[in-house]
């Protein structure tokens, strides 16, 4: 398998990228950290172009898992244009951005694109609006590819994970998942035989 992951380089999309490499995949991460294989904005077509050309010299791409996400919260009326920007960004453009190259190939050829979404993208949170709307943003581009992708190769599933104590907040989050968990849970339905198109993960 050749996997391309953004947000590879932190938390749930670093999780992801490890334990599929741990089973024989190869992976191409995407971050912003200049540790990356693919170091960039993932809201860029020029970081997704050589995202791609990367994954493309080990083989067939098989999967794209879309975990790039930032967070700013506050109240309706508190964020600023650089806070929506940053939001927008890199929580619907990224995925649609790397959807947008490979989506096409894997209707063909075959591939699976799993976008991470979150609770947000269920429900309506305070402190959260332009965050959930974003994350519901992202769902419905995903629901619209779901539609496109019946009768082809492709593959989509969605998932929105709770709370996981990972870098993502600025303190630590003990009674949140792990983020080991959580990706292990998003690879089995991966894996599995079956077609799983919306996956919801929550602590118990």
């Amino acid at each position: 398998m050749v996997a391309i992951v953004t947000g590879a380089s932190s938390g749930l999309g670093l999780s992801i990228a490890e334990l599929l490499r741990n089973r024989g995949a190869q992976v191409v991460g995407v971050s912003r950290r200049a540790s990356a294989d693919v170091s960039g904005d993932a809201s860029k077509r020029e970081t997704a172009v050589r995202a791609i050309e990367a994954a493309e010299r080990l083989g067939a791409i098989d999967l794209l898992v879309n975990c790039a996400g930032a967070g700013v919260f506050g109240a309706a009326g508190s964020y600023d244009d650089n806070a929506i920007a940053t939001i927008v960004n890199s929580n619907l453009i990224a995925t649609i951005n790397f959807c947008e190259l490979l989506f096409p190939r894997f209707k063909e050829h075959g591939g699976t694109i799993v976008n991470i979404l979150s609770t947000a993208a269920l429900i309506g949170k305070p402190n959260e609006t332009v965050y959930c709307a974003a994350k519901w943003s992202a769902r419905g581009y995903g629901e619209a590819l779901k539609a496109e992708a019946k009768g082809t190769k492709a593959r989509i599933i969605a998932v929105a994970p709770g709370g996981m104590n990972t870098p993502f907040w600025p303190e630590p989050r003990p009674g949140f998942m792990d983020p080991a968990d959580v990706a292990a849970t998003i690879i089995d339905a991966i894996e599995r035989p079956v077609d799983i198109s919306e996956l919801v993960i929550s602590r118990r």
